[in-house]
């Protein structure tokens, strides 16, 4: 896997604010995403982790303006290069997704139309965007191609003329300038240029989510989101789609969310992590920081989840389940499932708490009144 892409600018072109999205039922609103807030950076790989059912992909289709009823976006703010998401109409938000703001799919088998051939669902993309310019110049051929339809001529052999014709003919049928740009994408994505002409099914697993990607990056957008890009697919596949997120992303200089469980993976790929839990975010940090001293309990309990191969050590697992989503527990979120919880955290939510250059984390642990307690609290887990 090649060296994460640390871009170090400070310029921010997606700011997510207190964004909350709900899903309608007749027990009561299920709370997905619960008053979010981060933001992403110019040429960043940012990965959000956690459970299934968190909210990831919830967040991503909120910032997308693609939730489906019944879900809805109770309030927040989403700002792509300072233009408002929310405040966009439907045709704005039309033209702004594939040019600004780009979704690679969960699930290619499920997001390719199977009816059509690769090369069309690429066009399609394009040309819903800028226009059938193509159109035109077919139109131009199709002219010089009637002018230049003729008998044989006296004498002329048949194979000449056969292949005069065919030759009209393809120049008529090119899909110039489209196919070399096409061709261009497949080999930014590393696909061979036979499969333009072919279906989905006649694909692999992995060249379908390359597929994907190629449609997701055509028209260079600013912000690119992956939701689960590699989840259906087996290891080696996997190594081999995550190496060519990063080579686009690199190459042609877009922002990038990494949505995703393997935390394995997403250490290799990304610079920055958030770790959401039942709909909030409790933990943001470079990615080297969560991983060597990740600070809140659940991002422990992520962290220790993932296999070693140097020893072999006991899986934690924490006690009880998820709460029910419509009905969340007073103060912290977490604190049904925390090891450390006490009787504050019953009281009052956590806010974000800066604890060094843009690692924050949301627990009263880091609360500076209770230091004595989070000291006692880590001498636990060093004794574990």
């Amino acid at each position: 896997m090649s060296e994460q892409n640390n871009s170090g600018s400070d310029r921010v072109v997606l700011n997510v604010d207190n964004l909350r999205i709900h899903y309608a039922t007749p027990q009561g609103d299920v709370i997905a995403v619960s008053d979010i807030s981060f933001e992403l950076y110019e040429g960043e790989t940012l990965g959000l982790v956690g459970e299934s059912g968190c909210g990831k992909s919830t967040t991503a289709y909120g910032i997308l303006q693609l939730v489906q009823p019944p879900g809805y976006i109770v309030h927040g703010s989403i700002e792509v290069e300072g233009t408002e998401v929310l405040d966009l109409t439907e045709e704005e938000l039309r033209k702004f997704r594939w040019t600004r703001l780009s979704l690679i799919p969960q699930g290619a088998m499920n997001s390719l139309n199977p009816t059509m051939r690769v090369k069309n669902q690429i066009i399609d993309v394009i040309e819903s965007h800028e226009g059938k310019a193509n159109y035109e110049s077919f139109k131009e051929r199709l002219k010089v191609f009637l002018r230049k339809v003729r008998r044989p001529r006296r004498k002329e052999s048949l194979r000449k003329y056969v292949g005069e014709w065919l030759r009209n003919l393809s120049v008529l049928l090119r899909y110039e300038p489209l196919k070399e740009r096409i061709y261009d994408l497949f080999q930014q994505v590393g696909l061979p240029n036979r499969i333009f002409n072919m279906y989905p099914h006649e694909l692999s697993g992995g060249m379908k989510q390359r597929v994907c990607i190629a449609m997701g990056v055509a028209l260079h957008p600013t912000v690119v989101i992956a939701d689960e890009a590699t989840s259906a697919l087996d290891v080696v596949v996997q190594r081999i789609v995550a190496q060519t997120l990063v080579e686009v992303k690199d190459e042609i200089g877009v922002s990038l969310i990494v949505i995703g469980h393997d935390m394995g993976l997403l250490a290799q790929i990304v610079d920055r992590i958030a770790v959401m839990y039942a709909g909030k975010i409790v933990e943001i940090a470079p990615v080297e920081n969560v991983y060597a001293n990740p600070l809140h309990p659940y991002t422990q309990l992520l962290i220790d989840s993932i296999p070693s191969i140097k020893e072999r050590k006991p899986l934690k697992i924490t006690e009880g389940i998820t709460h029910d989503p419509r009905n969340p527990p007073s103060g912290c979120i977490f604190r049904l499932r925390c090891p450390f919880a006490w009787d504050h955290c019953a009281l009052e939510e956590p806010s974000q708490i800066t604890v060094e250059e843009k690692h924050e984390v949301a627990c009263h642990l880091f609360d500076e009144q209770f230091e004595e307690r989070r000291s006692n609290a880590f001498a636990a887990i060093a004794n574990s």
